[in-house]
């Protein structure tokens, strides 16, 4: 079996049950769409996204009052933005769409070890997983030249993937019409904006100590699966 490298985060126990049963009932015969549940997974989703790719990193790197608050403000410009485009496409779905849904839930999670808990993933190209790795080794190796740099150039190509996976792909599939896709594709921007505004300019300013940890953590992340 081929196995890739993912961007990984795992799943409150929360997020899994909302969204199994989401997957069970659209898959086993609901006859209407549950919009009040897909509002609730899509913002409990990004509620642990956003944890998972801006506030955990920030605080366990360490970073300074100004740093974590360019941080938390980027993750509130993105959960403003997302929460708008939920609430507007969730309400318009219709039941083949909200079956649609589910299917493209199910293909972004996978079981963690012993199914002890669930993944929420994304699969990135072989040579930006590779550029992550070896960053982390050099750091933790004393070697810092360029690492910021590098860094930078991993996590733009990582929110790249995101934006991807969790915007334009399901975007797509569930086939908005031309209002829906507009709004989308303002929440789309705004994300990527805040996200390189961040990394642009919290990584450059990073300590060697808070570089290494940060290269470190989202090594963590990556999942082979």
């Amino acid at each position: 079996m081929t196995t890739k490298t993912y961007v990984a985060f795992r799943s409150s126990a929360r997020l899994h049950q909302l969204t199994d049963g989401f997957i069970q009932r659209m898959r086993h015969g609901a006859r209407e769409p549950e919009p009040r549940v897909v509002e609730d997974i899509m913002t409990t989703f990004i509620d642990e996204a956003l944890d998972a790719f801006f506030l955990t990193p920030a605080s366990y790197s360490g970073l300074g009052t100004t740093q974590q608050r360019l941080v938390r403000l980027a993750a509130d410009t993105i959960s403003r933005a997302t929460r708008l485009v939920i609430g507007r496409s969730a309400r318009k779905m219709d039941l083949a769409q909200n079956r649609a849904a589910a299917d493209y839930m199910d293909s972004i999670r996978f079981p963690g070890p012993q199914h002890a808990f669930w993944y929420v993933a994304f699969p990135i190209e072989p040579g930006l997983a590779e550029r992550g790795r070896r960053l982390a080794e050099r750091t933790e190796e004393g070697h810092f030249e360029g690492a910021r740099e590098d860094l930078v150039h991993y996590l733009r190509g990582v929110t790249d993937q995101a934006l991807h996976w969790y915007f334009n792909k399901p975007i797509d599939l569930l086939g908005f019409g031309p209002i829906l896709r507009r709004v989308a594709s303002v929440g789309v921007d705004t994300t990527r904006k805040a996200s390189y505004g961040v990394i642009n300019k919290v990584i450059p300013n990073l300590s060697d100590e808070q570089l290494t940890q940060s290269a470190l953590y989202y090594l963590d992340m990556q999942v082979r699966h």
